[in-house]
C-alpha cells in the first residue's frame, strides 16, 4: 500500500483510527470475519509505523471515501489540503492585523470527544445519541477511544441496519445487513458507573499492565441480554472480557 520510504514513517493516533475504519468497513462487507477484525483492530491501534499499519491492511479493499487517507497514500508526507488552507487563513489574518488590528483574536477550538472507552466517554455517548435519535436503542455499538460505529435499525421489518459513525458528530456510513435474531439494546439499560470501573481496570484484569482498550462492544447476547465486550492489546498480544450491562463479569479471555 507504501513505498518503501514511507514504510518506517511514525503513525499518529487519527493515523490508527482512519486503520480502524477501513477494518470496520471490511468486517461490515463480509472482508474480514470477526475474529480476524478483533486481531487486526488490536494491531492498529498498538501500531508504531505505517509499515505496521500496511500489515494489517493490504488486503483489504479500499471504501471511496477514504481512498486518499493517510494510511492508503503512497506518499504521506506532504502537508494535508487541510494545513495548506490552515497557512492561508493565517496569512490572510496576520495581513489584516497589520492594518486593522486584529491579530489577537482567535477562534475557540472545538472540544475534544471524550474517549468513548472510558466511563465519562460512555456516559457522554449515550447522553449524546439519545439527544440526537430521541431514543437509546442500536443494534450493535462499537466504540474506539477516537470515536463510535453504531448499527441502528431503520424499521422492525427492514433487514438492514443503517451503519453510523459518531465522533462529536453523527455521520450517516450507508447500510449493513443485520444479523439474524438480533435484538436492539437498550443503552439505559448500562450501568455506567459500575461500567467505568470494569473500563479503568480492564488491562490489570487481563494482566496486560501496559496495555489500552483497543474497542468496547455493546451487543444483545444469545441469552437474551445485553453484552458489553471489552477489548485489550498491548504490544502485539490481546485479550478480553465479557460483562452484563449491569457490569457483571461473565467470562474472562486471556492475553494470546
Amino acid at each position: 500500500m507504501a513505498d518503501a520510504r514511507s514504510q518506517g514513517l511514525r503513525a499518529r493516533d487519527t493515523d490508527r483510527v482512519d486503520a480502524c475504519t477501513l477494518l470496520d468497513a471490511a468486517h461490515a462487507a463480509g472482508e474480514l470475519t470477526a475474529a480476524e477484525h478483533t486481531q487486526r483492530t488490536s494491531k492498529a491501534m498498538a501500531a508504531k509505523t505505517f509499515g505496521d499499519l500496511d500489515a494489517v491492511l493490504d488486503d483489504l479493499q479500499i471504501p471511496a471515501n477514504l481512498v486518499n487517507s493517510p494510511v492508503v497514500r503512497a506518499n504521506r508526507r506532504g502537508p494535508s489540503t487541510r494545513m495548506r488552507v490552515a497557512a492561508v487563513i493565517v496569512l490572510a489574518a496576520a495581513v489584516l492585523g497589520a492594518f486593522a488590528g486584529c491579530v489577537s483574536r482567535t477562534v475557540a477550538p472545538k472540544p475534544e470527544l471524550p474517549d468513548p472507552t472510558t466511563g465519562p466517554g460512555l456516559a457522554s455517548f449515550v447522553e449524546a445519541y439519545q439527544d440526537h435519535f430521541g431514543d437509546t436503542k442500536a443494534d450493535q455499538v462499537l466504540l474506539y477511544p477516537g470515536y463510535v460505529l453504531v448499527q441502528r435499525r431503520k424499521d422492525n421489518s427492514a433487514s438492514r441496519d443503517d451503519y453510523i459513525r459518531y465522533d462529536g458528530t453523527f455521520h450517516s456510513s450507508g447500510d449493513v445487513a443485520r444479523s439474524a435474531g438480533q435484538d436492539a439494546v437498550d443503552l439505559t439499560s448500562l450501568d455506567v458507573h459500575k461500567l467505568a470501573e470494569l473500563l479503568a481496570g480492564a488491562p490489570q484484569t487481563l494482566g496486560l499492565q501496559n496495555g489500552r482498550i483497543s474497542h468496547v462492544e455493546i451487543a444483545h447476547g444469545p441469552d437474551g441480554n445485553p453484552v458489553v465486550s471489552i477489548y485489550v492489546a498491548d504490544e502485539g498480544r490481546s485479550g478480553y472480557l465479557t460483562v452484563t450491562a449491569k457490569g457483571e463479569p461473565t467470562a474472562i479471555y486471556p492475553p494470546s
